[in-house]
């Protein structure tokens, strides 16, 4: 009975500790944002019903893939279609990977370039690619983080490009001019495909 109890609460610790860790990350987060906010270095940017490509030549296209593992092979056949599309219309497409992919793909003559990210999912090297693509002038940038990712939502705020498409979160408002739905229990990217689709 006494190893029971022992293991019980054990768990309860675990759980109101992990509790306090989440907080305070969450926290932490919120302080973040609230000083760009406060300090002008972000601002709400105006949403945009009217999505299409159909005027551009030559699109240029920057995708980035997901950090999280378990989204990275649902986040590919989106990139096929996304590829599959522009591809007819000369498209110039640029792919941010990461050293969580373990894919060899083959992006023919694409663009990449590699965010280097931790265990903790912090990237390391994101200044370094921002230096690399600041100067590109992207009609489309799409984040295939579902959830909401700090560093990666920084780089895209500091891109130019007529399109930023990413996903609802507490914070999108401040990074995306179009905003995708998902199942958070069940995600999936149903809704870039639906988005697509509408062109």
């Amino acid at each position: 009975m006494q190893n029971k109890d022992s293991i019980i609460n054990f768990r309860l610790n675990f759980i109101v500790i992990n509790t306090e860790y989440m907080n305070f990350k969450l926290l932490k987060l919120n302080l973040k944002i609230a000083w760009l906010k406060f300090s002008g270095k972000i601002e709400l940017i105006k949403t945009t019903n009217n999505f299409s490509l159909n005027n551009l030549e030559s699109p240029k296209i920057l995708i980035i893939l997901p950090i999280e593992k378990e989204l990275i092979d649902k986040s590919i056949n989106s990139i096929s279609k996304v590829i599959d599309y522009y591809n007819n219309k000369n498209s110039n497409f640029v792919i941010i990977v990461n050293n969580h992919l373990k894919h060899k793909l083959n992006f023919y003559n694409m663009k990449t370039h590699k965010f280097e990210v931790s265990k903790k999912n912090k990237i390391n090297n994101s200044k370094d690619i921002l230096d690399k693509v600041f100067y590109d002038d992207f009609d489309i940038v799409i984040d295939l983080n579902i959830h909401f990712i700090f560093e990666i939502s920084m780089f895209i705020q500091q891109l130019k490009s007529k399109y930023k498409i990413g996903f609802v979160s507490n914070y999108s408002d401040f990074f995306y001019n179009i905003q995708l739905q998902t199942d958070r229990n069940n995600p999936s990217y149903k809704s870039l495909d639906y988005l697509l689709g509408k062109i």
